[in-house]
């Protein structure tokens, strides 16, 4: 097991970043701030975790059982419209996701889990100095 001391640190942080930012393109213009966030941005990211996984969700589930579907993608181009309103910084990964396949949502799944546990990381970082 490792030591938690040593896993939550600055430099872990970038590491873990520059690991993502590989495997979850999408995400990059997310995670590269990530290093260099202060609490405040760390917490307000985090809270958009769960609304872009949902449009994730409902384009998976589009994409998997429903087939073409008009009232679930007018649902799902108006929470992406909702959350660009709000978010600017959100823009280009959400604007991304109509144009994806059944395997690029499934990445964007994990890659949201993944981007979720580095914001917690971080948090934990800036917290703990």
């Amino acid at each position: 097991m490792s030591n938690p001391e040593k896993d939550v640190s600055d430099q872990s942080v970038k590491e873990k970043t520059n690991e993502l930012r590989t495997k979850y393109p999408i995400f990059t213009a997310i995670l590269d701030r990530i290093p260099d966030m202060d609490l405040k941005e760390v917490v307000s990211v985090l809270v958009l975790v769960d609304p872009v996984r949902s449009v994730l969700k409902a384009h998976a589930t589009r994409l998997s059982f429903i087939g073409e579907d008009k009232e679930l993608d007018q649902m799902v181009e108006e929470k992406i419209n909702e959350l660009k309103k709000k978010y600017a910084s959100l823009a280009g990964i959400l604007e991304r996701f109509h144009k994806m396949d059944l395997k690029e949502t499934a990445i964007g799944l994990l890659g949201i889990d993944a981007m979720e546990s580095l914001l917690k990381l971080r948090m934990l970082v800036i917290l703990a100095s």
